[in-house]
């Protein structure tokens, strides 16, 4: 079916692979090789080689390999005697995410947790973390630690990353909420006490 509808122009892939590239986890360039693969098999090019997309595009020889290597990784591709093809593109642009996971800006919500604006050096810490590749997600777990903590410093929160990196700590579970305690009331009426 839907080979059908692609043949017929029904899905214009080009413009899907352009508005859903970033959802599927792809980079600029590599939405403009895809594009240009793409685009070969439709004019019926058979051997589509690195060196045939080299002569269509910017990039150099050694940026065209980490390109289609990570395209290889992806699966959006692969090579079959020689010749690239493309690996089930159309039908995962028209996969649905079962679940859309709300991005979070990261400096939005430390400064909503911190409840004022971060200073210039906060910035650079959290671009430094960035840097050293700790993911988003993980820096948002250690910002949730350090407020139940309720120590809101960017030193506590870097060392609860350092210490989770040291100790090859992959997720932490802060969102479950600690028992309350149980407090043992005394049945002692101390107001009648003489």
């Amino acid at each position: 079916m839907l080979k059908y509808l692609k043949d017929n122009g029904c899905i214009q892939v080009e413009r899907l692979l352009i508005l859903k590239g970033k959802e599927l986890g792809l980079v600029d360039q590599e939405i403009y090789i895809l594009l240009l693969i793409y685009v070969l098999k439709d004019v019926h090019v058979k051997m589509i080689s690195p060196s045939l997309l080299v002569q269509y595009s910017s990039l150099s020889h050694k940026e065209l390999d980490h390109v289609l290597s990570s395209l290889l990784k992806k699966k959006f591709i692969f090579n079959r005697n020689g010749t690239i093809q493309l690996n089930r593109l159309v039908e995962r642009l028209l996969e649905s995410k079962q679940e859309e996971v709300p991005e979070v800006n990261l400096l939005d919500e430390f400064e909503k947790q911190f409840a004022r604006a971060l200073s210039p050096m906060e910035m650079d810490i959290l671009k430094e973390w960035k840097e050293q590749g700790y993911s988003d997600e993980r820096i948002l777990l250690a910002l949730k630690e350090a407020v139940k903590s309720q120590i809101l410093n960017f030193r506590y929160i870097e060392g609860i990353l350092n210490n989770w990196a040291k100790n090859g700590v992959k997720q932490r579970y802060v969102e479950q909420e600690p028992e309350p305690r149980k407090v043992a009331v005394s049945h002692y009426k101390w107001w009648e006490d003489e």
